[in-house]
């Protein structure tokens, strides 16, 4: 299984940034998946926090 990691920064203040990861977004069976379906998620993230900014998405293994 593989998550969606976002690094997203303050529109007023981009150095200040931080690493979310979205609830919305499923896990994904595979790094492929993940790789093909984040951009869309990334987006929809940006969109529901208009005062961020997504600087970087990746896809990676959750913590556990």
């Amino acid at each position: 299984m593989f998550e969606l990691v976002l690094v997203v920064c303050l529109m007023s203040n981009p150095e200040e940034c931080s690493i979310e990861r979205p609830a919305f977004s499923s896990k994904f069976s595979n790094v492929m998946s993940c790789t093909r379906n984040g951009y869309v998620s990334a987006v929809q993230w940006e969109m529901d926090h208009p005062n961020w900014r997504v600087r970087r998405w990746r896809c990676q293994q959750p913590e556990t």
